[in-house]
């Protein structure tokens, strides 16, 4: 009912286009309060309407990519990840889903993607990247508020690549050839073994990192394409020194000028790392090892120890690892040495009596 007594007042109630108007009608009568409701109804149908709030309109992924380069992949990111991230957007998810909005990519269109990589001959784990790096951008686009809702997005299913490492002979057999070849790339190969550095964390390693008196180094940094930074785990970390390698790393320090171990040409920061690549390539081909990747060495380092029977918690410290899930993938390696415990209690007992 538009006009009744409220309050013993006569008003008019009304709701126009969504909005209530309450007010008190200046004639206090039944018939003054109706005369106040036609006039309020006329003004309210002459009054402008209320302009529509714009909704800004949901950006393609190209242009969304951009901005997500620029802002959060720029701050978070080391300089090496930027690069992938943009090598996969620029060659792989821009001519596929480039030109569509946001919220025009559907689960369907995903599934489209990975069959369309897939037919490439792309590897299913490199398809997994690609769509991973999709669905973070797609869930940063909903979290700033540009897109309402994202489609489920998932990987392929297939079995994670095992991790390769090079069994102890091999290693050795690595070792005697790099010494054979020259003793930089003999140093920096046994530098790899022995601590589990990476490839940039060890052209970026200087020797006031080198604690040779308490036989420890220092990871602070590593190196991209001459750029200096944080090792990946954001964090510098302690590595212990076995004995060979303090002393072929004292045997190194003759030759090596300046603070940086392993200098580049021109006496500073290494800007490749294909040098030390070409170098492992040809001490394996001359050992008659079969060929690993530099990183490889590093999966070897952590696999040596769990062989030795170090706890994968040490192996995470040394290894410089976030959480013990990362040092997991090392846990099958010792299982030779398990089954060898176990098949120790085989016969106990069989020559008691049996009373």
């Amino acid at each position: 009912m538009a006009v009744k007594k409220w309050r013993g007042k006569w008003v008019v109630d009304l709701v126009v286009d969504g909005r209530r108007i309450r007010r008190v009608s200046p004639v206090q009568t039944r018939r003054g309060a109706k005369a106040f409701e036609v006039e309020l109804l006329r003004e309210a149908a002459e009054a402008p309407a209320p302009k529509a709030e714009a909704v800004p309109e949901v950006p393609t992924l190209a242009a969304f990519a951009d901005d997500w380069m620029a802002t959060a992949v720029a701050v978070q990111n080391k300089p090496s990840e930027r690069t992938r991230k943009r090598s996969i957007l620029r060659n792989h998810l821009a001519p596929f889903f480039g030109k569509r909005r946001l919220d025009q990519i559907t689960r369907r269109d995903v599934e489209g993607f990975k069959g369309h990589q897939i037919e490439k001959g792309l590897a299913v784990g490199t398809v997994n990247r690609h769509v991973e790096l999709l669905a973070r951008l797609m869930r940063c686009a909903t979290e700033w508020g540009v897109l309402e809702q994202m489609p489920i997005i998932r990987g392929l299913p297939g079995e994670k690549a095992e991790t390769d490492w090079l069994r102890p002979a091999e290693a050795t057999k690595l070792l005697d050839a790099a010494k054979a070849m020259s003793a930089k790339w003999f140093t920096f190969i046994l530098l790899a073994l022995r601590t589990g550095l990476r490839r940039g964390e060890i052209f970026a390693l200087h020797w006031s990192e080198v604690d040779f008196e308490r036989r420890r180094l220092t990871v602070r940094y590593s190196v991209w394409k001459g750029q200096l930074g944080t090792p990946k785990s954001g964090r510098s970390r302690v590595v212990p020194m076995s004995s060979d390698l303090v002393e072929v790393l004292t045997a190194w320090r003759r030759y090596s000028s300046g603070d940086v171990v392993f200098p580049g040409r021109s006496g500073g920061l290494a800007y490749t790392h294909t040098s030390a690549n070409s170098a492992l390539n040809r001490a394996l081909a001359r050992a008659g090892v079969r060929q690993v990747r530099f990183h490889d060495l590093r999966h070897t380092f952590a696999s040596h120890l769990v062989l030795q029977g170090c706890s994968l918690k040490v192996v995470q410290e040394l290894m410089g690892h976030h959480s013990v899930t990362m040092t997991e993938r090392y846990a099958h390696v010792g299982d030779d040495q398990l089954v060898a415990a176990v098949e120790m209690l085989d016969g106990l007992g069989e020559g008691d009596d049996k009373g």
